[in-house]
């Protein structure tokens, strides 16, 4: 006959519920944390420049430091919960600041020569800024070629173009097929009756003719069957832009 000891321990089902409890936690920390570094090298990507990438920081810093203090001074689910925006809040730091980095902006002087095929022939140049990379394959470049118009006032005209990645992840808004942004703005001197002037805007969008050929010392752009453009900013009637730009960009330094 077989004695059982009362003072025997026995197993516990209870027991590994809190181990198994425990372990769902730290996973669930460390994918809240992955999650949130996959989310901040995304958002840093797309906010390469230091002025816009900065406004994450700025979000994600309170994040930290409220779960911080939450988790040290709360217990039970509410400290569980300030654990998760903890980890959440450095897996975004750890994100930003560890992802994947763009190539270093360079950025330089140059000349813009503007010549029009249409709406009647006219040529113009002036200085430009230049805004590149090392290996010349995304480039922005903006100038006020010295453009004479044979209409009244001698409006003054402005060009805009930029093409790469980097540059549609930051801005959208209508391209040509190739993924090239072109904006050429005339603005009249005089000012209408309202006191602002009838700036018109043409633009490239999927419909027009845009042929680009550069690197990060210059290049040549052809451009036809531009486009209005519309908002506040452009309140003139469109014209029917057609010619070519010629560009220049000296020796760049880092921006």
């Amino acid at each position: 006959m077989t004695i059982l000891d009362p003072t025997a321990s026995s197993p516990s089902p209870g027991v590994a519920a809190p181990d198994r409890g425990r372990a769902a936690f730290v996973a669930a920390l460390v994918i809240s944390f992955g999650l949130a570094a996959i989310v901040g090298a995304y958002v840093d990507w797309l906010w390469w420049p230091l002025y816009s990438g900065i406004v994450l920081t700025i979000v994600t810093v309170p994040i930290v430091l409220i779960g911080a203090i939450a988790a040290a001074l709360t217990h039970g689910l509410a400290r569980r919960i300030s654990l998760v925006a903890l980890a959440v809040g450095i897996g975004l730091l750890v994100g930003q600041n560890l992802g994947p980095s763009r190539a270093e902006l360079l950025v330089g002087d140059g000349t813009l020569a503007l010549t029009l095929d249409g709406p009647a022939p006219a040529s113009g140049s002036g200085g430009a800024s230049c805004s590149t990379v090392a290996d010349g394959t995304e480039i922005s470049v903006s100038g006020d070629p010295n453009l004479s118009l044979d209409v009244p006032d001698e409006p003054l005209v402005s060009v805009w173009f930029e093409k790469g990645d980097r540059w549609e992840a930051l801005r959208g808004g209508p391209r040509a097929p190739d993924g090239t942004m072109l904006v050429i703005t005339v603005t009249p001197r005089a000012v209408g009756e309202d006191g602002t002037p009838s700036t018109i805007g043409m633009g490239a969008d999927e419909t027009s003719t845009v042929e680009i050929d550069y690197d990060s010392t210059g290049g040549t752009l052809r451009f036809a069957d531009l486009v209005p453009l519309t908002g506040v900013d452009y309140t003139g009637e469109s014209m029917d832009l057609s010619g070519t730009i010629e560009f220049t960009c000296e020796a760049p330094v880092a921006g």
